[in-house]
């Protein structure tokens, strides 16, 4: 497996910044404005069918799961040409092969039929289909079928040819029906990943399941029968990582930009993270844990950016299982593209929005730092929206609809929304305001929205229901709810969810902090006072700085930061809960609470003022769940004593970058305190975490030197990066994180 390893650590490491996906482009350049007669799913599956039909089937003779495609650099007369393709108007992702990521397939389906029996699914559904639509719909799935066999059958014949009989075995075994073992699954697992993320959805971002739950039955087998030892299982699930590597570009998508990035337009899956889920509960509520779970957990590799593995902690893990949570542990301070979730959190919050327990406990992570409930729910602002406006929405309609995207309140987020209020209250008379009014006016400003947030989307969600199998996307072909019902996922699927983000919660929190401790309790200032030294940025109030700085802070877990972290999370998550449930009762539509910020607190605070928090115009916000950077003045277990009274049943997501100095936790003794301090945080109820064990010194010495730091992984947000290939601002944000 080294050579692999390597491999895969060269192409993160050492692939040009502007490689680009040379096949796919060539030839979908030529097809782009081809059978644009025919409806979208018969053009798609048409283009689709071309693309794999030609697009070369590249080997390597160390290869045990197959499946490349070729980036390279363009010569300069195609790079002029690739430039005007991505601003063609009829560039095919723009209005054609829109993303199919950012959730999830039927694996477990996939697997026990093959393509070969979802094939056979779809023609049965096709004889009994209410529609033309749903006929087209249908018809087009099937050639898309049989595109992908026909392109395994040329992949199983270069194979033989080159001499690779056992990967040709596995190939004809999935063109001519269902995987019959461990190999010949995984194999088909990486073909419809692959194809998505390297041919077809720019940023797939796709999760590719509960691997360990869903081919144990065929290892078990495997071994039983003795086609297959534990360290062959291992070579085989390793190459599947490298695989996941070969397929992505350099830098950074959300800071990044075209002069410091590879970007999606040339490499389809740059910088998508794709998540494979571990462990969890089973439908009776046993912890999930085989042999397999250990085996995906040996073979992460540390210098890997994907797949991203997600370990659903259940409650008393690091005791009934203790190798593998010791196996964990050890990786999550080597890698950084490792998170936790905790089951009984994630599912709680969903029975509370309305999901039966069995649809609850299917929950998967689906992009960043969201949860989704399986391969049963769709993402709403998944949809096409540049196609939808031409199949099923009248002028009328797009005008109502097309609104920019609500993801919070106001432009910078709830921070703004906090500096409104405060505004609005400073003009009353001193003394005549309390902490409640600021709460009140806060929580007014977010339920009016909130409101007009689900009044749009279920508008939005009827549109698409008037034409649900007008659309066809690749994930179309691998769901089993798209393929019962010949619908559009995104109109048809059983639930349909948006996120309801908290953003920058630390700076909106410290900012009530600041008001009640500050003016309210100990007045020392009038809010008046608070209020122009903040709109000043400071500047000629050095006394209200130091008083700012020196209030209390969520992470520091004192009474009254815990108190306020605790009623604006669980204030907010019942909002959302409680505004939701007309809608899922209705619609089967509901809000997902979470608190996320991405990268989006770095952009936000460049645009934006200075807060009462005490910190300065046009700097970061806090990011996700986490404190501010240098708050946690009482070390980890302070910051996870505070992170506690957040709402352990009411949100669905909110990440922890937990960025650690490794010589903290060095040697056997620091990986069993690591090891006990994680497990303690999560079963007292912690929700999320994800590690970056990497030193100040080391990330301040990769500045300075990137050439000799290639290998370095740091965590960014729900997806890791090659530090050296971050932009500056974005390399500085981590380190302060730290610091």
């Amino acid at each position: 497996m080294k050579r692999n390893i390597e491999e895969a650590k060269r192409a993160l490491s050492e692939k040009p910044l502007f490689a680009t996906s040379a096949e796919r482009f060539l030839i979908l350049n030529e097809l782009k404005s081809s059978y644009k007669d025919m409806p979208q799913p018969m053009r798609f599956s048409r283009v689709l069918g071309s693309l794999l039909s030609r697009v070369s089937t590249p080997l390597e003779e160390y290869d045990l799961i197959v499946g490349r495609c070729v980036d390279r650099e363009l010569s300069a007369e195609e790079e002029s040409a690739f430039q005007a393709y991505v601003k063609h108007p009829d560039y095919p992702a723009r209005h054609l092969f829109y993303s199919s990521g950012h959730g999830t397939y039927s694996w477990e389906l996939l697997v026990k039929r093959g393509i070969v029996g979802l094939r056979e699914m779809a023609k049965e559904h096709l004889t009994c289909a209410r529609d033309e639509d749903a006929r087209v719909f249908l018809q087009a799935i099937i050639e898309i079928y049989d595109a992908i066999l026909a392109y395994v059958r040329r992949y199983a014949l270069a194979a033989q040819e080159k001499g690779m009989g056992e990967v040709a075995r596995n190939l004809e075994t999935i063109a001519t029906g269902a995987p019959d073992g461990f190999a010949s699954a995984l194999q088909l697992l990486w073909i419809v990943t692959m194809i998505n993320c390297a041919y077809i959805s720019e940023n797939p971002t796709l999760t590719v399941g509960r691997l360990d739950q869903i081919l144990y039955p065929l290892y078990r087998a495997d071994l039983e029968r003795g086609v297959l030892t534990r360290e062959q299982a291992k070579d085989y699930i390793t190459d599947y990582y490298c695989k996941h590597n070969l397929i992505m570009g350099r830098g950074e998508h959300q800071v990044g930009d075209e002069q410091n990035s590879t970007t999606f337009h040339r490499i389809a899956n740059f910088d998508a993270p794709q998540y494979l889920l571990l462990a969890g509960t089973t439908a009776d509520g046993a912890l999930a844990v085989n042999e397999l779970t250990e085996l995906f957990a040996e073979c992460i590799e540390p210098s890997f950016k994907n797949p991203v593995v997600v370990v659903r902690y259940v409650k008393g893990m690091d005791r009934a299982a203790p190798t593998l949570w010791s196996t964990l542990t050890a990786r999550a301070l080597s890698s950084a593209s490792l998170m936790f979730y905790n089951d009984a959190n994630v599912i709680s919050a969903y029975r509370r929005l309305g999901l039966p327990k069995e649809d609850a406990a299917r929950y998967e992570h689906f992009g960043c730092n969201w949860c989704s409930s399986g391969d049963r729910s769709a993402w709403m602002q998944s949809a096409p929206k540049s196609v939808e406006y031409g199949v099923y929405r009248t002028p009328e309609e797009k005008a109502e609809l097309d609104i920019p995207f609500m993801r919070v309140n106001a432009t910078h987020g709830w921070a703004e929304d906090f500096m409104i209020v405060f505004r609005t209250l400073a003009q009353r008379p001193e003394g005549s305001v309390t902490i409640e009014d600021f709460y009140k006016l806060f929580f007014g400003r977010m339920e009016e929205f909130i409101d007009r947030k689900l009044s749009i989307l279920s508008h939005d969600l009827e549109v698409r229901r008037r034409r649900p199998s007008a659309l066809l996307s690749f994930g179309d072909c691998f769901l089993e709810e798209s393929l019962k019902h010949a619908e559009c996922f995104t109109a048809g699927a059983t639930y349909h969810f948006e996120l309801q983000a908290f953003q920058m919660f630390a700076t909106v929190v410290d900012c009530f902090i600041a008001v009640d401790q500050l003016v309210m309790t100990e007045k020392k200032l009038t809010l008046s006072r608070l209020l122009a030294a903040t709109e000043a940025d400071f500047e000629g109030y050095p006394d209200v700085l130091a008083l700012c700085r020196r209030a209390d802070k969520y992470g520091m877990d004192t009474p009254l930061s815990n108190r306020h972290a605790e009623r604006i999370s669980h204030t907010a998550s019942n909002l959302v809960i409680e505004k939701s449930r007309p809608y899922f009762e209705k619609q089967r539509l509901f809000l997902i609470p979470c608190m996320q910020s991405d990268t989006w607190h770095l952009k936000y605070g460049e645009d934006f003022g200075a807060t009462p928090d005490g910190r300065r115009a046009h700097t970061p916000f806090s990011q996700n769940t986490r404190p501010n950077n240098g708050v946690c003045v009482n070390g980890l277990t302070g910051m996870f004593n505070s992170m506690l009274h957040l709402p352990h049943d009411g949100l669905v997501s909110g990440a922890l970058n937990l960025d650690i100095d490794p010589k903290q936790f060095a040697g056997e003794s620091g990986h069993t305190l690591f090891s006990a301090l994680l497990a303690a945080y999560f079963n007292a109820g912690g929700l999320h975490a994800q590690v970056s064990a990497v030193g100040v010194e080391e990330l301040l010495d990769a500045q300075k030197d990137p050439q000799s730091h290639r290998d370095l992984r740091v965590r960014v947000t729900g997806y890791s990066g090659v530090f050296v290939d971050l932009c500056e601002r974005l390399q500085n944000d981590v380190i302060e994180r730290l610091k």
